[in-house]
């Protein structure tokens, strides 16, 4: 067997793998943030941080152990909605954040809210992800990646009858 054919079948079980996983997270746990490798993938919902980020946005977190002022960071405020801002004063264990857009800063909250912090963001990746996160096209993406990995065991099971 070609390494080349083991590097795609590893490449789709993972692609099946992360699928799976966000369908799992999405669909039937609910969860407003989807984890892969320790890093949470979000869509900006909201212009309350442009010109920096903007609504549609695509955003990676990543979970930091401390958050300085100046900071963007996604946290969970007191009636559960995620809300990406940045963080404009900390008082221990309370920490204030306002969107750039915003003039108001938000409540004091609990550092412990704190879901992440942005470490990438993206309009054009947005457009993507809200594109291939419908239902759908998920569904659609996993029949193809199925019928691939079938033709290759079905190449592979062909070569593996010629070699012996």
């Amino acid at each position: 067997m070609k390494i080349g054919n083991v590097l795609k079948n590893i490449l789709l079980i993972g692609l099946i793998l992360i699928l799976i996983g966000i369908m799992y997270a999405r669909f039937i746990k609910k969860d407003a943030i989807i984890t892969v490798l320790g890093k949470a993938f979000l869509i900006v919902s909201t212009g309350s941080m442009e010109p920096t980020i903007s609504s549609k946005e695509f955003i990676i977190i990543s979970q930091e152990k401390t958050y300085c002022v100046g900071d963007i960071v996604t946290y969970e405020d007191s009636e559960g909605f995620l809300i990406t801002h940045r963080i404009v004063q900390i008082e221990e264990p309370f920490f204030t954040a306002r969107g750039d857009a915003n003039n108001i800063a938000d409540s004091k909250t609990n550092l412990s809210n704190i879901q992440g912090k942005v470490i990438f963001h993206s309009k054009i990746l947005g457009f993507f992800v809200l594109y291939l996160l419908k239902p759908m096209i998920i569904l659609y993406i996993m029949l193809i990646v199925i019928t691939e990995l079938r033709f290759l065991w079905k190449e592979e099971e062909k070569t593996d009858e010629i070699q012996e």
